[in-house]
């Protein structure tokens, strides 16, 4: 059973590639290592900038704009047009970085063979009810659910669930995907899978008396499709976002610091 897991994981995240590409490649380096690593457990304290970094992909042209750490509106012009984009981070439906790589974060290495890998709790969405399956007129093209998946029948409602992360084989940073889906009411956006962070790690000591102290030069990223609500001008004629904003994608990122208590 513990081995079908860990060939379950390792699978995973070979499929995150290339997010892990940081720690070693992924598929071996750190994860199959069993070479020592800092230890990192325990509760982490975290502090973030106080600006937003937002990449808009838009027809294979990205556009970067940096916000407050809270969101805000902003535009960007491609091919002569102007298109509008509104980053409210307390809006339920947009979802920032620090949503989902919380200030205040529990680490184990709960595998004492390898000590590179390792386990966040992080915040989730999750459904109340049932999920089932959308109205034609609800999803499809030009929806903010384009791929008609099933959506929650009753409240979404916050938990929370592992996230995976590897140490780099040389123990001084780490790479942790935070997910890449969140339950939906047919209003909430789908976070896409490069949702992640990563930060240099700081220690002291060395083999059974080392001990991650700090993280340093990290950021944590959220990314989003253009079909979601709050993205992008509306077509005049359809009240829709135009094609051009549902084939967009949205990248948001905040450098963050941590310190382990």
């Amino acid at each position: 059973m513990k081995t079908q897991r860990s060939t379950l994981i390792g699978l995973l995240v070979c499929g995150s590639l290339p997010f892990l590409s940081g720690a070693d490649g992924g598929c071996g380096g750190a994860f199959n290592s069993t070479s020592p690593a800092p230890d990192v457990t325990g509760k982490w304290t975290i502090s973030y900038s106080n600006t937003l970094t937002v990449k808009v992909n838009i027809g294979g042209s990205v556009y970067s704009q940096n916000l407050p750490g809270s969101g805000g509106a902003f535009s960007v012009t491609h091919g002569g047009k102007a298109y509008a984009f509104n980053l409210d981070c307390s809006r339920p439906e947009v979802v920032c970085p620090s949503e989902v790589w919380p200030t205040s974060v529990n680490i184990d290495q709960r595998d004492a063979m390898y000590k590179h890998r390792m386990w966040v709790k992080i915040p989730t969405q999750q459904c109340s009810g049932v999920t089932t399956a959308p109205q034609s007129s609800q999803c499809g093209s030009g929806t903010p659910n384009p791929e008609c998946k099933p959506v929650c029948s009753g409240s979404i409602v916050s938990g929370s669930a592992d996230a995976f992360g590897l140490i780099s084989e040389a123990g001084d940073r780490f790479d942790l995907l935070l997910g890449g889906s969140f339950a939906s009411n047919g209003v909430n956006c789908a976070l896409l899978g490069i949702s992640a962070a990563s930060a240099q790690i700081g220690s002291t000591g060395k083999g059974i008396d080392w001990q991650a102290t700090s993280m340093t030069q990290g950021t944590v990223k959220t990314g989003f499709a253009g079909g979601c609500l709050w993205a992008g001008a509306l077509d005049p004629l359809t009240g829709k976002p135009e094609a051009l904003v549902l084939g967009a994608s949205l990248e948001i990122s905040t450098p963050f610091t941590g310190v382990r208590l």
